[in-house]
């Protein structure tokens, strides 16, 4: 099939971004062609095939410059990863933003509010999901979790029957194969430190405020956050880690938790991570009802201090990840293609 992938623009810490490259490559792999469609993108070195770039400067002129291109006429399927109107497929990879801002104002009353009505572009999203979610407007939808699928009903009204859950997938053997010594020693952590890792940009919403004090009153406890690109290879980062620990407020589904179990790291996550569906409290990580329950985490990752209890962890939580590997993916990606064909 040819296919148009559309993604405004890169971001090297953007789960949405990391996804498209590992599915363009598995697709073209496959025998598919695809065209990126994006208003800025890094050099891919040919991964993602021909790139084509739309000029713009903000989410609505994006949508708009790429409805100007009418795309249908040129490719079998228009598969989009950003909030743009009349695409064949899209996939909510990004959640519906309006959750995100009750979230926000769930943690913080005053400030939270504040800080979204200063910033324009809160209306823009959700003005652009409006008419996203319209069921004229979209021909199917893939949520990455649940939580996000029954968003999009609740709020919308779009039909559940159109909306296919495919939970995220990541490369296992290659998160998996990490080397501690090696990534202990590019990060500058003591071989014996007790080690809790938080990976994901945007401070704010991956809860970074209620890591710091939970981890604070660990004795030995080190928090390393991981907010932007590194040098040292990520399996590496993972690996030298002792525990995952994300309270987000609000994450549609965190790839960065597939990866961490991939590792075989137990997980402290938050039911409003979608990833969370994956998980068993208390078996395969731990989950909380809220992401400001510092006295929950405090009591894990003190368990979690000893080594004979974060092993117990380790085969479920590879286990687990091992059946969310990349390629099953993209196995579930490409048979809603084929609905689409068929349709």
């Amino acid at each position: 099939m040819r296919i148009a992938l559309i993604r405004r623009r890169y971001s090297a810490t953007g789960g949405a971004e990391n996804y498209l490259e590992r599915l363009g490559e598995e697709l073209q792999r496959r025998g598919h062609v695809i065209t990126l469609v994006c208003e800025e993108w890094k050099e891919s070195g040919g991964v993602l095939g021909v790139v084509r770039v739309v000029q713009s400067s903000d989410p609505a002129g994006f949508a708009e410059g790429v409805q100007a291109m009418n795309l249908k006429k040129e490719f079998d399927l228009v598969f989009s990863l950003e909030r743009v109107p009349g695409c064949d497929l899209y996939r909510a990879g990004d959640g519906v933003h309006a959750e995100w801002l009750e979230q926000r104002a769930r943690y913080a009353p005053v400030l939270g509010p504040l800080r979204t009505w200063l910033n324009p572009k809160n209306g823009v999203m959700n003005r652009l999901e409006r008419e996203l979610y319209r069921a004229e407007n979209t021909g199917r939808i893939i949520a990455n979790s649940r939580m996000i699928k029954d968003s999009i009903v609740r709020r919308f009204g779009y039909p559940a029957e159109r909306i296919d859950v495919v939970y995220n997938g990541v490369p296992f053997k290659k998160f998996s194969s990490g080397d501690r010594e090696a990534g202990r020693k590019a990060l500058g952590l003591a071989k014996d430190a007790y080690v809790i890792l938080l990976v994901g940009a945007g401070e704010e919403r991956k809860g970074v405020r209620y890591a710091r004090a939970a981890v604070e009153r660990v004795p030995g406890a080190q928090l390393v956050v991981i907010d932007k690109p590194v040098t040292s290879p990520l399996p590496d980062v993972y690996a030298a880690a002792d525990v995952f620990l994300l309270p987000t407020l609000y994450d549609p589904f965190a790839n960065v938790t597939l990866e961490a179990m991939a590792a075989g790291l137990p997980v402290i996550t938050t039911s409003h991570n979608g990833a969370s569906e994956i998980l068993t409290h208390e078996k395969d990580g731990y989950i909380l009802e809220r992401a400001d329950d510092v006295e929950s985490m405090v009591k894990y990752l003190i368990q979690l201090q000893r080594s004979e209890e974060r092993a117990r962890f380790k085969k479920s939580t590879q286990y687990i990840a091992m059946q969310y590997d990349i390629n099953d993916n993209v196995d579930q990606t490409a048979l809603i293609f084929e609905k689409i064909k068929r349709a």
